[in-house]
């Protein structure tokens, strides 16, 4: 900018012998130095800008952890919380391993490192132990021995603030620290000469490596740790949570300067709480009080107790807190509360918890309980919702046709009819709404007809924002709050901020709210006594005495009271899931000698499990689709080995396409083509024997296997293929004289002869994505073999859901109308 203009005056004055022209071209000299000025400054102000958030980073992380030096000092303090233990929880512990040389990340849309020299700063060398990562550090045998006394204080500094676990690992054993033996998560640190294998699922792991012997966390792990950080105290670097440090001063102390310090922590001033649980005790006489009028559970006991009613308070119920606040716990009360005073025939339970089964998997055992659903496995949990759904139909068209109003006046007029009230308690709401999104619709018809029904929805979730919906909110009767992470969760739940100033030492405290009411702040009740935060320790007093909660016992004893006084059990609105595999027991196949059991299918809308059979002679042909991994050869296995037994005068035709009736004794009056040594005129020939057979009408067993090996061929001289010929057949014979089985994959599904099979097998195990664009619309089973989905003409889609007949039937029982029920 400034070179063309003085090059210009510089000619236009040698040109002109006007040598003023040179004034001009050092005018724009004067411009670029201005600019160029400007832009130095404007660099130095936004590298101070950049200097200065990162001497507040430096400062924040200070403060989540402290030197050696500060926790000496605050030892010696006289405040409420000296060593900082009340601060707000984090995801995992905060470590402080040294000071370092980092440059922080800066986002810039120029390439390169023109802001290194203001992003590089000393600051603590610190990182969060995350849960199920693992931290490596390597050094000599005294570096490591300082290095882990400094790291046991700050995780057992952690471990009463949070209530996380502490685990030292040596050589000789494992040391607990705090409640580390009931502690869901933590950090176990393995030592030099300690294995680092079989380790808690889902804590964090320190390994200390003695660089010295050359120790490798690989071997010390049995393979590869799956690092995610590292710290080389003799070299001075470390890699933490994304950034590279350097001139690394690492923290330590001596084990004698650890024991003070964690002595004087043990005796450090916590916030008041109750430490003694209020007392629940089960009623004297079990399962006696009618669940017609009033479905109650006692939460707290005492002068003034706090009882739910889900039909008075009613009829839906919203549990939130955030995670430690005592949510699955009180859950787990009301439930056991509901199933002491009530006998099945008055109240069921389905239950579904979103978080893998920890919470509702101890009340399996209930005679109360129908079904325990977890989001392990996607499909159990819809085929609940297909089973809730069915439930509602026909308690609407049980009303209707006895001509009742609602759930109250039914039971009025039949008194000993098997209808309890059904409650829903569904933990973790949150994650349900976000992996079914067609539930919502489901929970919003639940809370609208639930009341004269005779549905209650028991809701949990952390936060409600977002997770309950409009339709579901206006038909909540009561609301339990525990403590909540945010003073807008508060006012959302409660109308006031109250549910946010509850301690995280609480659990269990919790604000009540009936309709509009004004909150009212209760204790839960427990069954059982509560250990309590977890407590530090010395090395000397052992592993602290443990009493959980025993809810196993308590389904126990409910149980026990149930069988002894025969309590009838009504029958389950939610099916066992189907078993992965199944086989009829003699009596199913002595029904009906002449029919095959093909399978099991799960049937929600009739509340039972019933036996599909297949009936030559009776009912139309029937397909099975899918993979050889997905069970269809063994499908055709057995319904080959039962064509076998049931009469061996009666002709049978096989397109064998991939040699299963090699390992059969099939009978002289069979005729069977191998796919790889068929030719057109064998197949002419085999197909004119099929039409003799039926122009006299004698009956006839076709049967195909591997489909798509046979269905393209030439039949005979003509152009007509083995498909064509098929159709024919079965559109000019009734299933009277013609029964067919196919089985094949992806070319079964999409041939034009699937339109004259009316019944379908379809098997998704082992099939992909391309093959299934050919299927109809399914409903979502278990992928495992021989789980299929049936499509009939009294099932049609999305189907029901049927899992194979396991080994080959020597006789069934009915056809695919009809069957005994399972219940």
């Amino acid at each position: 900018m400034a070179a063309g203009p003085l090059v210009i005056g510089v000619v236009m004055a040698v040109v002109t012998g006007l040598w003023y022209f040179l004034l001009f071209s050092l005018v724009s000299v004067a411009v670029v130095a201005v600019m160029w000025f400007q832009h130095r400054a404007a660099s130095r102000r936004h590298g101070r800008r950049i200097r200065d958030d990162a001497e507040r980073i430096t400062a924040r992380l200070d403060d989540l952890a402290p030197t050696p030096g500060r926790l000496a000092l605050a030892s010696r303090a006289d405040s409420v919380d000296r060593f900082g233990m009340d601060g707000a929880p984090t995801d995992g512990p905060v470590i402080r391993w040294g000071s370092g040389t980092a440059r922080l990340r800066v986002e810039s849309a120029k390439e390169g490192d023109q802001w290194s020299r203001w992003s590089t700063v000393d600051l603590p060398v610190s990182s969060v132990l995350l849960p199920g990562r693992t931290t490596v550090v390597t050094g000599q045998p005294s570096t490591l021995q300082a290095m882990g006394q400094w790291l046991r204080v700050q995780l057992c500094r952690d471990a009463i603030a949070s209530g996380r676990g502490v685990v030292m690992r040596t050589a000789r054993g494992d040391t607990p620290w705090g409640g580390a033996s009931q502690a869901s998560a933590g950090t176990i640190v393995c030592w030099p000469g300690a294995s680092a294998r079989d380790l808690p699922t889902g804590w964090h792991r320190v390994l200390l490596c003695d660089a010295g012997r050359g120790q490798q966390p690989e071997a010390m792990a049995g393979g590869t740790p799956g690092q995610d950080d590292r710290v080389e105290a003799d070299h001075g670097v470390a890699s933490l949570a994304g950034l590279d440090f350097t001139a690394l001063r690492w923290h330590g102390m001596t084990a004698r300067t650890a024991t003070w310090l964690l002595d004087e922590m043990g005796a450090a001033h916590r916030p008041e709480a109750d430490r003694d649980p209020i007392r629940l005790v089960l009623p004297q006489s079990l399962m006696e009080q009618p669940g017609v009028e009033s479905l109650r559970a006692e939460l707290s006991p005492g002068e003034d107790p706090v009882t739910i009613d889900l039909v008075a308070h009613g009829p839906h119920l919203l549990v939130a807190g955030t995670t430690g606040s005592g949510k699955s716990e009180l859950l787990l009360t009301l439930l056991t509360g509901l199933a002491a005073d009530h006998p099945p025939t008055e109240v069921s339970f389905v239950l579904m918890d979103f978080k893998g089964g920890s919470s509702f998997a101890v009340l399996a055992g209930l005679p109360h309980t129908m079904s325990v659903e977890t989001n392990l496995v996607e499909a159990e949990s819809l085929r609940t919702f297909d089973a809730l759904s069915a439930e509602l139909r026909r308690r609407e068209e049980l009303f209707l046709a006895a001509g009742a109003a609602d759930f109250r006046a039914y039971r009025h007029a039949h008194p000993n009819a098997d209808l309890p009230r059904l409650v829903v308690a569904i933990d973790e709401l949150r994650i349900l709404v976000d992996d079914h999104p067609r539930a919502a619709a489901l929970l919003a018809r639940l809370a609208a007809t639930g009341r004269s029904l005779g549905f209650h929805l028991i809701l949990a979730t952390q936060r409600a924002q977002g997770a309950v919906s409009p339709d579901v909110r206006s038909n909540l009767g009561t609301v339990i709050c525990l403590r909540t992470a945010t003073e807008q969760e508060s006012w959302d739940l409660l109308g006031t901020a109250d549910a946010v100033t509850i301690a995280a030492d609480s659990p269990g405290r919790a604000y009540l709210r009936h309709g509009g009411g004004p909150p009212r702040l209760f204790q839960a009740g427990q069954f059982s006594v509560a250990t309590g935060p977890p407590g530090l320790v010395r090395w000397t007093d052992g592993e602290p005495d443990a009493d959980p909660a025993p809810w196993r016992d308590l389904t126990v004893r409910i149980g026990a009271e149930a069988a002894s006084r025969a309590l009838p059990v009504p029958a389950k609105a939610v099916m066992p899931a189907l078993p992965e595999q199944w086989t009829p027991t003699p009596e199913d196949r002595s029904v009906l000698p002449e029919a095959a059991i093909v399978g099991l299918a799960d049937l929600h809308h009739e509340r039972a499990q019933r036996a599909v059979r297949w009936l030559p002679g009776r009912d139309g042909p029937v397909a099975w689709i899918g993979t050889t991994t997905g069970g269809v050869d063994a499908a055709a296995r057995s319904v080959l080995d039962h064509l076998a037994r049931l009469d061996p005068a009666t002709p049978t035709f096989v397109l064998d396409g991939n040699g299963l009736s090699d390992s059969l004794r099939a009978p002289d009056s069979w005729s069977v083509l191998a796919a790889d040594r068929a030719t057109p005129q064998d197949l002419a020939d085999l197909l004119e024997r099929v039409r003799g057979h039926l122009a006299e009408r004698h009956r006839v067993h076709f049967v195909v296997t591997s489909w798509g090996r046979w269905s393209a061929q030439r039949v005979g001289t003509g152009y007509e293929t083995v498909e064509e010929h098929l159709a024919t057949l079965l559109r000019d014979h009734g299933p009277e004289v013609l029964a067919a089985a196919l089985f094949g994959a992806r070319e079964l599904a999409g041939g034009r002869i699937l339109g004259l099979v009316p019944t379908r097998f379809y098997l998704p195990a082992g099939s992909t994505p391309e093959h299934r664009m050919v299927w109809p619309t399914l409903q979502r089973v278990k992928e495992v073999p021989g789980r299929a989905v049936m499509i009939s003409p009294d099932h049609p889609a999305p189907g029901v859901a049927v899992q194979l007949t396991a080994s080959a039937p020597d006789v069934v029982t009915e056809p695919f109308s009809s069957g005994t029920p399972r219940r």
